[in-house]
């Protein structure tokens, strides 16, 4: 090839050399630019909006990470703009934050994201007052790669939505019902962290999710049964109406899955999408949300396709038929009519008495217990804590 001849691989060459200069030419207020930015993916689940607990609003919401190269990039530090907080993350507090994909559980330790790896990162942000909540969440990441160069990374905004939570009523009566695993940001917590896919695409419906058992205080241990193990009739929640929470059209109905053996370790039934809640319920509530009520005894349910129920109307009885270990209801509300694949929002219940959070004791064969149950105080519009004791009208 002659001097000065503009062939395709010149061209490409010439145009490789531009793209080097301008890179280095790029003026950056304030920063300098980074030649070698960290080649990891960010992206978010689905954009929060606020939850009322405890009297003030959180937003909840999850972040993925990616690693697309063979670099080793170690998380050092997240930092959050939401308005008028600021928040920081890392250290322990951020390990506890993170869950790897493939992991059925959380691991405390120093977040490296290593070649192919995938992570998500659950926030739980507090403010003060909802009239701090923003239009949109500015993150920026702190990395350091494994040849010792730090790196920062920061996102687009990820837009908060400002819909009000779903005001509802009660679905169970009377008092020493335990919240159970209601939202919260810790390791443990099983409905806040269980993605599940669809079509390619990640969905959280039990992100607000609560599984409602009764208990029973035995030497300041909170209980759930007494009596023999393995019989459903032992267990203090079993057979306990389940009430609508709001008004609505029923959408989806499911009877005459078996009650399990509770604390077996086996299930009555091969689980898969559509019958993992057992006997449910499904009712359109408007604004395209869908409320779920699962797990309830076979042949208990009293509505049918199509019916348009009223606030308070029963629904069926307390069992434990699908994914469950023992008997309770599980209720959440999701913008999607299928138990698994939909994004969970936040709803908030008009009027109940809770405690504050409590511990879960994880006991034999997945036994559900609890301590530290302090006393109860009212709440109007809120959702109860994490574990929380409650009593409802």
């Amino acid at each position: 090839m002659c001097v000065g001849d503009k062939g395709p691989l010149a061209m490409k060459l010439h145009l490789l050399t531009l793209l080097a200069v301008s890179l280095l030419a790029i003026p950056v207020c304030g920063a300098s630019f980074d030649l070698k930015p960290p080649q990891v993916g960010v992206s978010f689940i689905f954009p929060p909006s606020p939850l009322i607990q405890a009297s003030t609003p959180r937003l909840v919401y999850e972040m993925v990470l990616t690693n697309y190269v063979p670099v080793t990039y170690r998380l050092e530090s997240i930092s959050v703009d939401c308005g008028s907080h600021k928040f920081e993350f890392s250290g322990e507090a951020l390990n506890q934050m993170v869950r790897w994909a493939g992991e059925s559980t959380s691991t405390s330790r120093t977040v490296e994201l290593n070649a192919g790896k995938t992570a998500v990162v659950f926030f739980m942000l507090k403010l003060e007052d909802v009239s701090e909540v923003p239009d949109s969440i500015f993150h920026t990441l702190h990395f350091r790669s494994n040849d010792g160069i730090d790196h920062s990374l920061s996102p687009p905004p990820l837009p908060v939505e400002r819909r009000v939570p779903i005001g509802v009523e009660a679905p169970l009566r009377g008092s020493h019902w335990i919240a159970g695993d209601s939202v919260h940001n810790g390791p443990t917590a099983t409905h806040r962290r269980t993605i599940l896919f669809e079509a390619g695409k990640p969905y959280l419906a039990q992100r607000y999710a609560i599984d409602w058992v009764r208990y029973r205080l035995s030497n300041g241990v909170a209980v759930t049964w007494s009596g023999p193990e393995n019989r459903n009739s032992s267990y203090f929640c079993y057979g306990a109406p389940v009430y609508s929470m709001t008004s609505g059209r029923v959408t989806e109905v499911l009877d005459g899955v078996p009650d399990n053996v509770p604390h077996s370790g086996k299930v009555a039934i091969d689980v898969n999408f559509k019958n993992a809640g057992g006997n449910h319920v499904v009712i359109y509530i408007g604004y395209g949300l869908y409320a779920f009520y699962a797990h309830m005894q076979p042949g208990t349910i009293k509505v049918k396709m199509g019916e348009h129920v009223a606030t308070g109307q029963l629904l069926g009885l307390v069992g434990n038929s699908g994914n469950s270990t023992e008997p309770h209801l599980h209720e959440h509300i999701v913008n999607r009519s299928s138990f698994l694949a939909g994004q969970g929002v936040p709803y908030e219940f008009e009027h109940f008495q809770a405690s504050g959070p409590t511990d879960l004791i994880s006991g034999p064969h997945d036994q559900m217990r609890f301590r530290n149950i302090g006393s109860l105080k009212p709440f109007n519009n809120d959702y109860p804590a994490a574990n929380a004791a409650v009593s409802f009208q």
